[in-house]
C-alpha cells in the first residue's frame, strides 16, 4: 500500500506535448500521486482521476477572484493558495513536486503555507529564456522559488549549469532525466533494407527552437548537389507558428507531393508510435533562439532512438549526453545547413549506415532512458527528502 502521498503541480493539465509529466504521475510505485492544477486543458489527451483543478473546485466568489488574478497578472491569490493547502492536508500529502521552475514560482504561496519539502523539475525554457523575459524581470520573479524550494532536478549537465547561473545552490541540484516509456516505441521488427524512397520524420511543435525549416533547407542543399540517387519523402508531425515558413519553402522547392503534415497526433493514440515505425530517419535540428530559449533533452529524440531510427540532431542543450556523433547518431553544429545536409545525405544513401546508427541508438535509449528505472530514481529522491 502506498501510504506516502506526493502532490504534482502544473498550471494547466495537460498540454499535448507534456506526456513526460503524465508518465511521471501515472507510474509512481512507492508514492500515491495527486495532481493540483490551476485549470484543466480543454482536451482529454491525458485523462486522470487524480486531478484537482482550482477553476473547477473553488467556491464561486473565490473562483472569480482567482480568475481575475490569473488573467491580469498570472498571480495566485491567498484564498486559492489556502484552498490548496487545506486540500493537501486532507489528502495527507507529504511532498510537493513542481513541474517547471515558473510553475514553482506561481504556486510559491502553497510551499510557504504548508512548509512541506518541495522538489522542482526543470525542463528547458524555464531556465533558459524565461529568466530573460521583460528585460531580466523573469529572473527576479523566479528568485523566491529558487530560494525556498528544497531540491531541483536538471535533465542534463547543460541544464545544471543554467540553474547554477540563476543562483541555485549546486548542492540543491540533482541530475535526473525523467525517462521515456521506451517499450511503447521499440520496434524490433525494423528492417534497414535498401529503398528507392526513404522516409524522413520530424516530430514536435513547429517553432523556431525546433528549426524544422533548417532540415528542409539542408535537404534541398543535398538534393542540389546531385550526388545521390535515392529519393526521399518527409513527414512532419505537429503544429505551430513555423508552419507558414515551412509552407513557403515547400512551395519554393516544388515539394508539395513529397511533404506530409499530419498535424498533432495525441500521444496516447497508436498512430503516434506508428509514425516512428513507418520512418527511416529522424531529424531534429534544434537551435538556441535569440532570446535564449532552448530544449532540455527532447522526448521525441529518445522516442526515435527507442524505435531504432538513426537520428540527426545538433550540439544543443542535453543532446550530446544522449548522442555520440557517428556512433549512435549524427550531431551537427546549430544552423550548419551544409553539415546537416551531409549527415542526412549519408543516411539517405546508405541503408547499412542507417542500421548501424539505428541499432546503436536503441541500445543507448534502453540502457539510459527507460521510464521504470528513472521512476525508481525519482522515488529515491523523494525518500531522501523525507
Amino acid at each position: 500500500m502506498r501510504s506516502r502521498v506526493v502532490a504534482h503541480f502544473i498550471r494547466g493539465f495537460l498540454h499535448p506535448t507534456e506526456a513526460f509529466i503524465h508518465d511521471q504521475v501515472e507510474n509512481l510505485q512507492e508514492f500515491r500521486p495527486i495532481v493540483c492544477c490551476h485549470h484543466r486543458m480543454q482536451n482529454l489527451t491525458y485523462p486522470s482521476d487524480k486531478v484537482y483543478a482550482l477553476q473547477e473546485l473553488l467556491p464561486p466568489g473565490a473562483r472569480r477572484l482567482d480568475s481575475l488574478c490569473y488573467k491580469t497578472a498570472r498571480y495566485l491569490p491567498a484564498t486559492s493558495a489556502r484552498w490548496i493547502a487545506d486540500l493537501l492536508q486532507r489528502e495527507g500529502v507529504s511532498l510537493l513536486h513542481f513541474h517547471y521552475l515558473a510553475e514553482a514560482r506561481f504556486f510559491h504561496r502553497v510551499k510557504l503555507l504548508t512548509n512541506l519539502p518541495a522538489v522542482v523539475s526543470t525542463y528547458g525554457y524555464d531556465v533558459s529564456s524565461f529568466p530573460k523575459k521583460f528585460m531580466g524581470a523573469g529572473r527576479h520573479y523566479l528568485k523566491p522559488a529558487i530560494d525556498e524550494m528544497d531540491r531541483f532536478l536538471a535533465m542534463s549537465e547543460d541544464m545544471n549549469r543554467d540553474l547554477i547561473a540563476l543562483g541555485c545552490p549546486p548542492e540543491k541540484i540533482s541530475i535526473h532525466y525523467h525517462g521515456i516509456n521506451t517499450d511503447r516505441f521499440v520496434f524490433p521488427e525494423r528492417s534497414y533494407e535498401k529503398k528507392d524512397i526513404v522516409s524522413i520524420l520530424m516530430c514536435g511543435s513547429l517553432n523556431i527552437k525546433k528549426a524544422q525549416d533548417n532540415a528542409l533547407q539542408a535537404l534541398r542543399l543535398w538534393e542540389k548537389r546531385g550526388t545521390g540517387i535515392t529519393r526521399f519523402k518527409i513527414v512532419i508531425v505537429g503544429k505551430g507558428p513555423l508552419r507558414s515558413r515551412l509552407d513557403q519553402l515547400i512551395a519554393e522547392y516544388g515539394w508539395q507531393d513529397r511533404v506530409e503534415f499530419t498535424g498533432v497526433i495525441p500521444y496516447i493514440e497508436q498512430r503516434f508510435p506508428d509514425q516512428y515505425k513507418n520512418a527511416d530517419i529522424f531529424v531534429l535540428p534544434s537551435i538556441t533562439t535569440k532570446d535564449g530559449q532552448k530544449e532540455g533533452i527532447p522526448g521525441t529524440l529518445i522516442q526515435a532512438m527507442s524505435s531504432g531510427l538513426p537520428v540527426v540532431a545538433t550540439y544543443h542543450a542535453g543532446n550530446p549526453e544522449m548522442i555520440t556523433d557517428g556512433i549512435n547518431g549524427f550531431l551537427t553544429t546549430e544552423n550548419d545547413l551544409e553539415g546537416l545536409a551531409t549527415a542526412l545525405g549519408k543516411l539517405i544513401e546508405s541503408h547499412e549506415l542507417r542500421k548501424q546508427l539505428g541499432q546503436a541508438a536503441v541500445e543507448k535509449a534502453l540502457r539510459d532512458c527507460r521510464l521504470e528505472p528513472q521512476i525508481r530514481k525519482l522515488e529515491q529522491i523523494y525518500s531522501e527528502m523525507l
